[in-house]
């Protein structure tokens, strides 16, 4: 009957929109990772992460907010929009820009932290503790951003994702015990970092969400 219809149409809708959602998160952060690589071994410098490292980010960071993203709740709008063109695909081409942007971005927020602490002297398991957190966070902030391709983050309560919310506390946590407890340093080779080290990565990864909020309100 129609009541069934109309459900099953604004189900549809949200399941559609979650997979871009975990797209939109999951396409930029990879491309990031890879860009931050190349550029390093373009400017003859050591690559920011070891194998532990890049594994790490990609299935105990990554993983437990790209699972927390499929299930974020309907969107206030999901069922005033106007029917999808049938051949759209996953990858609009907002996606595809913001994907561009945000990768660019953080890649580079990545190689300016690993060469600033390089500079200042500092060991290159150091300086590579710092580019992995900064990439942690960085990867934080996108997954807050994807929940929603033209809504402010800052208008979305964030305890409606609980898994989300709660996933990303947990992932937040596991990067703090790789950075200070001595075991999980010997096998992800990685050195404390002090005050001014976390100061200069939140800075750095900040940068994300104001790029995405001016992008979203212009568009």
């Amino acid at each position: 009957n129609f009541s069934s219809i109309f459900h099953a149409v604004e189900e549809g809708r949200v399941v559609f929109d979650n997979i871009r959602k975990v797209t939109m998160f999951l396409i930029p952060t990879g491309f990031a990772a890879i860009l931050s690589i190349l550029i390093a071994m373009g400017l003859d410098m050591p690559i920011p992460y070891v194998a532990a490292q890049l594994l790490w980010i990609n299935l105990v960071t990554n993983g437990l907010q790209d699972v927390a993203l499929a299930f974020e709740p309907a969107e206030k709008d999901v069922l005033k929009r106007k029917p999808r063109d049938t051949g759209e695909g996953i990858m609009s081409r907002l996606m595809l820009e913001r994907s561009l942007l945000v990768g660019i971005l953080m890649s580079a927020g990545v190689i300016l932290n690993f060469s600033s602490a390089l500079e200042e002297g500092e060991s290159l398991e150091r300086a590579r503790t710092i580019a992995v957190t900064t990439m942690v966070l960085f990867q934080f902030f996108q997954a807050w951003n994807s929940r929603s391709e033209l809504q402010s983050v800052f208008r979305m309560d964030p305890l409606s994702n609980p898994l989300l919310f709660y996933g990303t506390v947990a992932a937040f946590l596991a990067q703090i015990a790789v950075i200070y407890l001595p075991a999980l340093q010997w096998v992800f080779r990685t050195e404390a970092l002090d005050g001014s080290d976390w100061f200069r990565i939140v800075l750095v990864a900040l940068i994300v969400v104001v790029a995405v909020e001016i992008d979203k309100a212009l568009r």
